[in-house]
């Protein structure tokens, strides 16, 4: 039989290997939090749904603010979608041609100045200045960028089971 001493040196190693796994696995499943989102999206309507306004336009100029960038887009085109906004407190705004949507990002931006880009926006629930900004629905599943003819997605490895390209009649 064993002593206990025994016993005690034999638990020790397995309770540090024990928790040596358990600190590991969790520093490894923090780190792909940060970038995990709520929804993927499925279809077009879906993301529209969730969004309160879609529009075509063109990066007129950014910058950063905070961890941030804000990109002020130029409507050139407000398409609508039987299901837009849904799924939004507030329902669809009421966004024209001719006006200009500041759009945030959090990270590194997608959105470049003087690119033209098919957006799905959500609003960004902000206060004072901000509180009329808009973030991208589904951070970047949202984002379309012109590709001669059609709106291609611009990250397609985004687990969205979103079509490549949209047409958009003028």
């Amino acid at each position: 039989m064993r002593s206990s001493s025994e016993v005690r040196r034999t638990k020790r190693p397995t309770a540090a290997v024990v928790m040596g796994l358990t600190i590991v696995t969790l520093v490894g499943c923090s780190q792909s939090v940060s970038g995990s989102r709520h929804t993927l999206y499925d279809s077009i309507d879906a993301l529209a749904a969730d969004s309160s306004a879609i529009v075509v336009g063109t990066v007129t100029s950014h910058h950063v603010e905070g961890e941030g960038t804000v990109s002020s887009v130029q409507v050139s085109n407000a398409p609508t979608n039987p299901q837009l906004g849904a799924n939004v407190e507030g329902g669809a705004c009421d966004i024209a041609v001719g006006d200009v949507v500041d759009v945030r990002e959090i990270g590194e931006p997608h959105l470049d100045a003087g690119g033209d880009y098919l957006l799905f926006l959500t609003p960004t629930m902000l206060t004072a200045d901000a509180a009329a900004d808009y973030y991208v629905t589904g951070a970047d599943a949202g984002i379309y960028v012109r590709d001669g003819d059609v709106m291609r997605r611009l990250v397609t490895d985004s687990g969205d089971a979103l079509p490549e390209t949209i047409s958009i009649a003028d």
